[in-house]
């Protein structure tokens, strides 16, 4: 309920008594009314499916990194042949088993012709109701992920919610309590499916890492690499595209959008420095993460691929090979579909990115040449 005081109160602090906040405030009571049915279905979870419970979430995989670098194509190359316990985008909106009994017939009536598209692919990143999607949106259930903020008008406020940024920092209660509600989620999931290898997408967890090790002691990290000139702004193109599908950025003055453009790019320099940090500092155990150079995927798919395997000890087959041998073809010709607009369309220029990033520009940081 707090969180959605908090958009309420934004809302009202952005556009005073408007339509804009009317919108907003049916759009609220909208993520109320899910809310309240998430939390009554997973309840009822207990009741007619207790043997989740039971379930064990044996060595997990965790994609991590900065968004933009990679990290959906690891999860969509992984998951395209249904090994992987995966979550599609209904089931993220619905984790609970008991609110997918009730809502797959619906969904499967929606998608018997055509896919049903959320967002599209024009945008940067397609998000279709039946398809694969990132499990940090998880997070979205209980408020604790930087999605809450990115794709919501609390993004345009004054406030920072660093809170929902570093998640290791949190009081030990709250944040071993939001990684225990994702491993329920888990359990869940693979009760539901049937399949045991969690292979999961959450890149702003990378602020979660050392909390995640606690609950997944046998997890093991892949995290992407890419430098942030690259990432940053095909990052925010992402994010104002989304935003303008979603709230229409006609919404929002030049001035709320600056804000939002530089506490985003506040954002991803903690979250690129925090995982530096850790990595020089030896404050995580190196044998449970893996770095990924973005470059070296895009021009080497199967080494890397084979590493990845070998890395993680998942068990793969013949058709998940085969399809990643057609993807390392297929990547050679690749376009993208949409346009990436240059930082300096959001008050960023490159003298700023590399000052601030200075500590990435350092020759080889993660010795990734010697591999």
């Amino acid at each position: 309920m707090r969180i959605y005081k908090q958009g309420l109160a934004v809302s009202w602090e952005l556009f005073g008594f408007s339509r804009h906040f009317v919108f907003f405030v049916f759009v609220i009571l909208f993520f109320m009314t899910h809310s309240f049915f998430t939390v009554t279905t997973l309840f009822f979870d207990y009741i007619f499916f207790p043997k989740f419970r039971k379930v064990k979430v044996r060595q997990p995989v965790f994609i991590i990194g900065h968004p933009r670098s990679g990290t959906t194509f690891i999860h969509h190359l992984f998951t395209q042949t249904g090994d992987m316990a995966a979550f599609t985008t209904w089931q993220l909106l619905f984790p609970a088993i008991t609110a997918r009994k009730i809502v797959k017939p619906i969904v499967k009536f929606l998608t018997r012709k055509n896919p049903v598209v959320l967002i599209p692919e024009e945008a940067g990143h397609q998000i279709a109701l039946d398809s694969v999607e990132e499990d940090e949106m998880l997070f979205l259930h209980n408020h604790d992920t930087q999605f809450v903020v990115i794709g919501t008008p609390m993004g345009f406020a004054e406030k920072d919610y660093r809170e929902i940024r570093f998640h290791d920092l949190q009081p030990r209660k709250k944040r071993i309590s939001s990684a225990l509600f994702l491993k329920s989620i888990f359990q869940r999931h693979i009760y539901y499916t049937g399949k045991t290898q969690i292979f999961a997408q959450t890149h702003f967890s990378t602020h979660r890492i050392k909390t995640l090790v606690e609950v997944f002691p046998d997890a093991k990290f892949i995290y992407m690499h890419r430098m942030p000139e690259e990432t940053l702004p095909s990052y925010l193109s992402l994010n104002y595209n989304t935003l303008d599908i979603l709230w229409g950025m006609h919404r929002f003055t030049e001035k709320q959008k600056a804000n939002y453009y530089n506490r985003r790019y506040q954002a991803s320099l903690e979250l690129y420095r925090y995982f530096y940090e850790l990595w020089h500092n030896n404050e995580i155990d190196k044998e449970k993460v893996l770095i990924v150079d973005y470059k070296k995927l895009r021009k080497d798919l199967m080494p890397m691929y084979e590493q990845i395997v070998d890395f993680t000890e998942i068990e793969t087959s013949n058709d998940l090979r085969n399809a990643v041998v057609r993807q390392a073809q297929k990547q050679k010709s690749y376009q993208r579909k949409h346009q990436v607009k240059t930082l300096s369309g959001f008050g960023i220029d490159n003298e700023r990115v590399k000052k601030d990033f200075a500590f990435l520009y350092a020759d080889d940081p993660f010795g990734l040449r010697k591999n």
